[in-house]
This record gives C-alpha cells, structure tokens and sequence, in this order.
C-alpha cells in the first residue's frame, strides 16, 4: 500500500510504498476512501521540516531545552547522533481517515463493512484506535465526515469553554478549526464573536452566523457585559490573544487554548474577573466513559452532520487524488483553504501485506529477522547489528511503515510475523516490540528452532516467564535477554578488580530515569507492565553481575507517589551483598542518568554515568581515558550483540544462563509489584 510521509530533516514530502497493516484484535483495519489534510498540524510539521537548525530550535523550545539537558547529561556527540537520527526518521501525515472496516477486531460496536472514521494518517489501508474510531450514519458522506477529528478538536475546546445558549463566546483565530468552532457554537444557539485579521475569514465566520468587527473596530461594543468565554484557535508566538482574551471576559469568564500562543500570562489581566486559563486536550481522553471522550466528541460531531446542524460543505476547498496528494504540502498557506480533501481508489494489491527486498533476500542461511522496528531498534539495535556485519535480511512491525523505514531497498519488510518466521534461511530473530508481546514472540519463535534476542523484559508476569522458561528449556535456539549493562567495558573491569573482594559488599545504584508522560504506555500494567519491570531490571541484572552471587531477598524501602514507579529498592545476595537501587523520577535532568558504587572496609569503586571508573584502595579498578589505552565506554549494548552473534555463529553457549535470565527477571517482577503495593 501506499502512505504519505514527511521527512523532518528536509521538509519533504514522500508517497511510500509500505507493508499494509493486518487483522489485530482490539484494532479496525479500515480501507481508505477519504482523508483531510489539516491546514494547522501538517503545515506545522512540513514548515519545521524545512526549517534550518536555528529555525527548528525557535519552533520547538521546549524539545531545545531537552536537548541541552541531555547534552549536559550524556555528552555532546551522544545527543548529536540522537538528534540527527529523529530528524532523519520519516513520520507519517494527518489524522483525518474515513473507510471502510475489513476486519473490526473483535471491537464491540463495529463490524465488517461499516463506514468509519479515525484519526488515522493519510494511506491506503489503516489499523485503526477504536478508542479515536466512530461509526458514520448513513446520512453522511465520506468527505463530510472526514472534518470530524478537526471539529472534534473545536468541539473539545467548546466544553470547557461552557456557554449557555444566548450568551457571548469570542473565537480568535479563523482557520478551518475556529471555523468549525464558529458553526458548532451557533448550532448550541451561542452567541458567537470571530476575530481574524484576514477579511476573507471573517466573512466566511459572518456567513455563518458570528458577528464579525471591523478590523481594528473595539470589541468592547459587542461585549457589553464581557465575554463567557474565548476560544483561541489562532497560531502565534505572540503572548497577547492569551492576555487580550482575559480582558474580554466577564467576571469569571473562561479563556481555552486549542491553538499555539505565547503564554507568558499577565496577572493582572486575569486577577481583575478571576478569569481561568485551560488548554484544551486535542479530541478528548481515551476513556470510553468519559462524556467528553474523544469517541464521544466524535460521536455528537457526526450527529449534527447528520441532522443539518452543522453543515461543513462551504469548508471543502479543493478534492485531490491520493496519487499527486503530495504535492498538496508545496504550497499550504494558499489564500482563502480550509478543507484539503484526498480521495482513494484503493487497490486490492494495496493489502500486500510483505514487500520483498532485493539482495537482502538472496541469503539462503543464517539470517536475521526484526519483530519491532521503533525507536531502540532503529536507533540502537539495527545501527549495532550492521556495524558487526550481521545486516538483518527481514524487518516486522504491525504498521508497516516503519519496518519498511528500517528494511530500506535491500531487505524484506512485512507486518506478518508469520511470513518473518517462515522467511528461507532465518536462524535468528530480535525482538523490540512492546513489553506485552515478548512473551509470547518468544515461544513462538524458540518454538520454532530460532535463536531469540529479545529486549527486556522478558515477561511481565511470573506465569508468564514460567511458560517461557518451559519452552526455553526445550527448544534448540538460544535466548538472550537485551541486559547489556553487564556486557558494558566498565562493568567487567569492576566485577574481574571485586573477584579479590570476597567479603559482604555494598552497592549502591542511583538511577535519574526521568519523568514520562502521563498515560505513557511503559506504565500500563497490561502493556508495558510499570517501569521497575521494564526498565530497573537492567540494574537488577547489572548487580546480579557484579555480586557474582544469587539474590536471597528483596524488599522495598520506599516508595514514590508520582504513578512512576519511583522508589528505593533493598536486594541482598546469598553471599551477603546488600545493594540499594535508587530509582528515582522527580530528579533534576541535567543530572547523570547513572551512577554506581560499591564499597566495603577500607576500600571502594564508583562508575559515574559509564563515562569513568574510579576507585580508592581497589587494585585493578581505575581506568586511564580511552585515548590512552583505557576501556571502551558506554552501557554494553555493542558487546552485548557481540557476545550473542559469536554464540550463534560457533554453536556456543548463550552469554548468560537460562537460569541467571529467569532469576533476574522473576525478581525484577516482584520488585514491580513491591512498588505498587
């Protein structure tokens, strides 16, 4: 199938042919007929992309201030390669889909056939989110329906703006969603007030049914008792329409961002009517039964296309065919557009869901797959593999997109896990999906002979593991578990100067993780499982390596009340090692992300961010700079690979045992729990 994607590095824009998404259950896999490019989203993205590196850091000041604090954190070239490597990956364009449902998932309320709607990007075939899903009634057609996210978006600002019928709302800003904006509050029976310096927009928002001032002319006439509310749809870097809409309120009149503002706020503006400042959450939450859920907006947007209340053809500008769609992105602050509609005639090879590559495919033994191809993977693991030689032959992800991204020309790219296992000549497969499918990804390809690398964790149950340890045990294929702390240069060097340190040992493992999102999906305990499981458990494996000995117990010391699994774990080891893990979320991040030390009498070692190894009284621990001969630095990932592709390639044992993985692992799943008890 094809896809439109965006280049964020040069501006440019790209129809790609990519793997097609297949049945999932839980997802719509929709065919497309319609989807709407959004004037204010894309033409953010495309003029980012074509922006210099002055120009992005000016667009993007918060993800600049990030980018110094890793700077300061990791190293310049560190945070230089990982700059380059985002701007360089292709992302896809819009989020306005109307098709057909092939497969509905098993999702409750859609079947086969129906119409629907999403906020799915602009290509031929789509795996839909039920959850940004909604059905179309048969009195609206495709490419009215297609508005629907963006008047979902203005629908959301509407409700927290709150307005009774016959009171005032201003909308600043009348682009294609204060439009919808200015149509939806007159369907409500709200007064409406359209502010917009282009007199072509405002005579569109007086067309239908807002009251429009003269450029210039004094709102305050048309306000007499101040405003209930204002609604800011308008993009600017500018902090006045925040401040001006305070002054246009009533006493205690409520002012809503669903644009871009400066928002450097005057007190004074706001103190005068106790005026309240929200900004708007695009469609809505995901929450099924939340009133204001972005189904639910989808929902009431289409029953008014339905019933005639809101009549968005006047905003249908210009129909494209889905083959020259990417020359729409030339040119996207053409005078007088509002809906750029994209028309598909989709066909049935579009559902191809493998796309051979060309001398990638030619190797008839010893080849490498890839289940997973997101960030880790094509920033760190694929980079790694193809440096030692070992390029992987065939790349799967459930999107399509980016296993193609990864693939390239030369290797095969798919969304079938089952063409990648039934690939001629694949002995190896590495696994980066989401937490919630290891374990199955796992069995089912030691199942069938694979050698498996998978990232961590293993599992996020101990059922789970308990399943997959059976099968391990069972199965000629290897399995390594993507620990690579224990593989880093630093890390062997302190464990080999410990082995003359026999007594009772303390470690002490401080960890700045930093802060995620909230609803991020790593804190889902059904699909990443929390982040002592799916990421601690590097610093479980790290002090199981460098005690040399079992974990006997463990316990929580302390917990963090943030929802981000932030805490002090306690272990003890049978030889009598105790080690604290300060794994910790709120901390500063200009901070080092890791620090490890251990000490005993008389004598100590400290890794500082795996940059250095120092010590006092411990022989054989302290390292000269790498330029003079010291250990290489970093976490272990490139001989980690090394040390599993030279088990593979001599028939050896794997790096680490089955029962050290499972050890460390069933531990890192009842550490999890300690911290959400």
């Amino acid at each position: 199938m094809r896809q439109i994607v965006q280049h964020l590095g040069s501006g440019r824009t790209e129809l790609l042919d990519v793997p097609a998404p297949g049945p999932r259950r839980g997802r719509l896999l929709v065919r497309a007929t319609r989807s709407l490019v959004s004037l204010g989203t894309e033409r953010m993205l495309v003029e980012f992309g074509r922006g210099g590196w002055f120009s992005k850091a000016r667009q993007q000041p918060e993800k600049f201030r990030a980018v110094l604090a890793k700077i300061r954190s990791e190293g310049f070239f560190a945070t230089l390669n990982a700059v380059r490597s985002k701007l360089a990956q292709p992302i896809p364009l819009g989020y306005c889909h109307v098709g057909q449902v092939l497969d509905a998932g098993e999702v409750h309320g859609f079947a086969a056939g129906d119409r629907v709607v999403s906020n799915s990007p602009h290509a031929e075939v789509v795996s839909a989110a039920p959850a940004f899903s909604a059905r179309i009634p048969d009195g609206v057609s495709d490419e009215h329906a297609a508005f629907t996210p963006l008047a979902a978006v203005a629908l959301q600002g509407l409700r927290l703006v709150d307005a009774k019928p016959g009171e005032p709302v201003v909308v600043m800003g009348l682009g294609l969603i204060g439009q919808l904006a200015v149509r939806l509050l007159r369907a409500r029976g709200v007064t409406v007030i359209g502010v917009d310096p282009d007199e072509a927009k405002r005579a569109d928002a007086k067309q239908a049914g807002a009251l429009v001032p003269e450029l210039g002319a004094p709102l305050a006439t048309l306000l007499p008792g101040g405003a209930a509310g204002v609604l800011i749809t308008a993009s600017t870097s500018s902090d006045e329409p925040v401040n001006q809409a305070a002054r246009l309120c009533r006493r205690r009149g409520r002012v809503v961002l669903v644009g871009v503002t400066g928002l450097a706020l005057n007190r004074a503006d706001f103190y005068e009517n106790e005026v309240t400042f929200q900004v708007s959450r695009s469609y809505g939450s995901t929450d099924a039964s939340d009133p204001s859920s972005a189904r639910a907006n989808f929902d009431e947007v289409l029953a008014l296309m339905a019933s005639g209340a809101l009549d968005v053809a006047p905003l249908l500008t210009s129909r494209h065919p889905f083959a020259s769609a990417p020359h729409i992105y030339d040119d996207l602050r053409r005078p007088g557009a509002y809906g750029l509609l994209i028309e598909y005639s989709v066909p049935n090879e579009s559902l191809v869901r493998t796309l051979p590559g060309g001398d990638g495919d030619s190797r008839t033994s010893g080849c490498i797959g890839i289940i997973g191809c997101g960030n880790f993977a094509s920033r760190v693991l694929v980079p790694e593999l193809r440096l030692q030689g070992a390029s992987p032959t065939i790349f799967a992800s459930a999107n399509g997109l980016s296993a193609k991204l990864l693939a390239g020309a030369a290797a095969t790219a798919t969304t079938d896990t089952t063409a990648l296992l039934d690939h001629p000549g694949l002995a190896t497969v590495f696994i980066a999906t989401r937490h919630d499918e290891h374990g199955e990804l796992v069995r089912t390809a030691l199942r069938a002979g694979k050698n498996v690398w998978v990232e961590k964790p293993l599992a996020l149950t101990e059922a789970d593991l308990d399943a997959t340890m059976a099968v391990a045990r069972s199965s000629s294929g290897l399995l390594a578990v993507g620990f690579n702390r224990r593989f880093a240069p630093l890390a062997v060097r302190l464990r080999a100067a410990l082995a003359a340190k026999s007594g009772p040992r303390r470690f002490t493992v401080d960890v700045s993780a930093g802060r995620l999102p909230a609803g991020h999906w790593t804190l889902d305990p059904k699909q990443g499982g929390g982040r002592i499981v799916g990421e601690a458990c590097h610093f479980v494996d790290l002090l199981r390596f460098l005690s040399g000995s079992a974990i006997a117990t463990a316990h929580c010391l302390s917990r963090d009340g943030d929802g981000q699994d932030g805490g002090c774990l306690e272990m003890k080891f049978a030889n009598g090692d105790i080690a604290t893990l300060n794994y910790r979320t709120d901390l500063p991040s200009h901070l080092p992300k890791e620090r490890i030390e251990v000490a005993a009498d008389g004598w100590s070692a400290e890794i500082d961010n795996w940059k250095s190894l120092s010590s006092q009284s411990l022989p054989g621990a302290s390292t000269l700079p790498t330029w003079l001969g010291g250990p290489a630095r970093g976490k272990g990932h490139a001989e980690a690979v090394a040390a599993f592709l030279s088990a593979v390639r001599t028939g050896g044992p794997a790096p680490v045992s089955l029962d050290e993985i499972e050890e460390v692992s069933r531990w890192s799943i009842r550490m999890q729990g300690m911290v959400r008890a």
